[in-house]
C-alpha cells in the first residue's frame, strides 16, 4: 500500500511541475517533454520492446520491463492490480497464450521529470477475430540508467457504454 502511495504521489508531483503537452515535431525535446534526447529515445524503445516482446510471445522479456515491485492495473483482473512483477508475467503470459497481438502503441504523451517519466499511449491489438483499441498511462523510473516500468494502467472504452462527446465547460 506505501509503495501505491508512493507511485501517486511522484506521479501527481511531476504532473504539477511539467508540461502535459503532446510531443510535437519540429520543437526541441527537452522544451515540450522535460526528457532529454537519450532519454526520449530510451522511454520510447521501452514501448517497441513490450511490443516486440509481447508479439513473440515472450511474457519473460515483457516482465524485465518492470521493477520487480511493479504495479500493474487493469479490469481485466479480478481485483483490478496485478503485482509484483512476477505476477505481471503470469498475467502477460495468458495474453500470450491466448493468441493477441499488439498491432500497434503510438505515444501521444511523453514528460520527464527527473528520473521519473509517464507516457500516455493508444494501443490497438488483435483478439482472436476481434480488434480492440485501448490506453495506457505508463509511470517508468529511471534506475541504474536504464528506464523501468513502476505503474501501468490499462484501460479498454465500451463503445456501446462510453460518453460519446463531451460539451465543455465555459470558463466564467
Amino acid at each position: 500500500m506505501r509503495c501505491r502511495v508512493c507511485v501517486a504521489v511522484l506521479l501527481f508531483a511531476g504532473l504539477a511541475v511539467s508540461q502535459t503537452t503532446p510531443v510535437k515535431a519540429g520543437l526541441p525535446v527537452a522544451a515540450q517533454t522535460g526528457c532529454t534526447s537519450n532519454d526520449e529515445t530510451a522511454l520510447r524503445q521501452v514501448s517497441v520492446q513490450w511490443k516486440d516482446a509481447y508479439n513473440n510471445k515472450d511474457a519473460a522479456r515483457v516482465a524485465s520491463l518492470y521493477t520487480d515491485d511493479a504495479y500493474y492495473l487493469t479490469q481485466h483482473f479480478v481485483d483490478g492490480i496485478v503485482h509484483p512483477r512476477a505476477n505481471i508475467q503470469a498475467y502477460v503470459q495468458r495474453g500470450v497464450d491466448a493468441g493477441y497481438l499488439v498491432d500497434s502503441i503510438e505515444i501521444l504523451v511523453l514528460t520527464c521529470v527527473g528520473d521519473l517519466s509517464y507516457t500516455i499511449t493508444r494501443y490497438r491489438s488483435t483478439n482472436g477475430p476481434d480488434k480492440a483499441m485501448g490506453v495506457n498511462l505508463v509511470v517508468l523510473r529511471k534506475l541504474e540508467g536504464k528506464w523501468r516500468i513502476v505503474a501501468h494502467e490499462a484501460a479498454v472504452p465500451d463503445p456501446a457504454t462510453a460518453v460519446q462527446t463531451l460539451n465543455p465547460v465555459k470558463p466564467n
